[in-house]
C-alpha cells in the first residue's frame, strides 16, 4: 500500500559526490528533496519559511559546520527530524553533533540499510 503523503528533505552537505548518494537514495524513496553546500545554506532555507520533514546534515562543511547549523535550526523552533552524518571516528566529535539537536545521527556513507531505518522513523 503505497503512502499517500510526501515527504521532504533536505540534503547539506559540501561534497557532492556524498549529496548525490543521498538524494539518489531518498528520490527513489518518494521524497522530495532539496539540497544546502554548507550549514549556512541550510539555516537559510528555514529563514526563508521552507520546511521540511527530514533533514541530512554532514558535520564538517566550510562556512557553517553541521554543529552550528543544527543548532540554529533547532532555535528557530523547527521539528525536523534532523540526522547527522559524518566520516569521524571522534565519539567526542559525535556526542557533541548530537547534543547540538540532531535526532539520530549515522556514520557516513548513506546506504541503503541506512536510509530504511530513517524512512522507517517516518511510519
Amino acid at each position: 500500500m503505497a503512502n499517500a503523503k510526501k515527504f521532504s528533505a533536505l540534503v547539506v552537505g559540501d561534497d557532492s559526490t556524498n549529496r548525490a548518494i543521498n538524494l539518489k537514495y531518498l528520490r527513489r524513496n518518494g521524497f522530495e528533496t532539496e539540497i544546502a553546500q554548507n550549514g549556512l545554506e541550510a539555516v537559510e532555507f528555514f529563514r526563508m519559511g521552507y520546511k521540511f520533514d527530514l533533514v541530512v546534515m554532514d558535520m564538517e562543511m566550510p562556512i557553517m559546520d553541521g554543529f552550528q547549523a543544527t543548532q540554529e535550526i533547532r532555535a528557530m523552533g523547527v521539528r525536523s527530524l534532523m540526522i547527522g552524518m559524518s566520516s569521524t571516528s571522534s565519539q567526542v566529535k559525535i556526542q557533541e553533533f548530537v547534543s547540538a539537536g540532531l535526532d539520530h545521527y549515522y556514520p557516513k556513507p548513506m546506504n541503503m540499510a541506512k536510509l530504511v531505518a530513517i524512512i522507517n522513523l517516518f511510519n
